[in-house]
């Protein structure tokens, strides 16, 4: 039995749990795949809806990956209505006909819905009812401030966020994703969960919040190409928590068990320590 099977199934009403994951690429190096990062988001997933708590994702519905995995956990578990909030930039959704986002929306059913999102965060109403039945791309030079667009609207729809995994490489934005949740994170004063033991923009992020020095970890890790933009944004979030004196242990987690969590890739613990600190954090 897990932690999480222990919490109250109403430990995380009314909660909104941001999750912030995408492909690493350290997990070939660690012996995982990207099907092990699935399962970690998956059990987070239903421990967090069994435990009454919803979940916030910002993704992409083409090409497909973890935000059809999301969903599909979503139907299994949810119990309630809207239990996930799928939120989309700009440069996601104007690459897809109507007809594809219309198929999502069906998909999801009662269990969430899509929120589409303008280069300024802006909700775009009634999306689904407009006459444009054709993917209407985006110009070129704003798809890095939708995306921070859409980072910056998250943070107003969460209290909490957990990150995992997270490209280092080819990222669209003006920064890795996960590294921008972050910092949107700590400067709403949000609960803000680590898992860096699959590696990548998580990594960096518990090794500059000093959650975990990653000793357990190759000399040369998280795998990162020399990118200034990647400099730049480890050291915002480090002002960031510094100016905001942000506490690692606000998570509800005390050190060593955010250093299990940091450390670990086996999914039922990743997703019993996330949960507990979620419940901790706001009893």
């Amino acid at each position: 039995m897990s932690t999480s099977d222990l919490i109250s199934r109403d430990a995380l009403v009314g909660m909104r749990v941001g999750i912030s994951v995408s492909d690493s690429g350290d997990l070939l190096r660690l012996g995982l795949s990207k099907a092990h990062a699935e399962i970690a988001v998956g059990e987070i997933t239903r421990a967090v809806l069994i435990a009454g708590g919803s979940l916030v994702y910002g993704g992409r519905i083409k090409p497909s990956g973890f935000t059809q995995y999301l969903m599909h956990e979503v139907r299994r578990y949810g119990r309630d209505r809207d239990v996930l909030t799928l939120c989309l930039a700009a440069p996601e959704h104007r690459k897809l006909s109507r007809d594809e986002l219309d198929a999502t929306d069906r998909e999801l059913g009662t269990k969430g819905r899509i929120v589409c999102l303008d280069e300024d965060g802006n909700e775009v109403e009634d999306i689904l009812r407009s006459k444009s039945v054709e993917p209407d791309p985006l110009e070129d030079g704003l798809a890095a401030q939708a995306y921070s667009s859409m980072r910056t609207f998250m943070g107003t729809i969460t209290d909490a966020r957990v990150l995992l995994g997270g490209s280092l490489a080819d990222f669209a934005g003006r920064m890795p994703g996960i590294i921008e949740e972050a910092i949107v994170a700590i400067e709403a004063r949000q609960i803000l969960l680590v898992s860096a033991g699959f590696g990548g923009a998580a990594a960096l992020v518990a090794r500059q919040l000093q959650i975990d020095d990653l000793r357990w970890a190759p000399r040369d890790f998280p795998l990162r190409p020399d990118d200034e933009r990647i400099d730049n944004a480890i050291a915002l979030l480090g002002e960031t928590a510094a100016a905001l004196d942000w506490d690692p242990t606000s998570t509800g987690l005390d050190l060593d068990e955010l250093r299990r969590l940091s450390a670990s890739h086996r999914a039922g613990e990743i997703a019993s320590l996330a949960v507990t600190g979620l419940s901790r954090a706001t009893s």
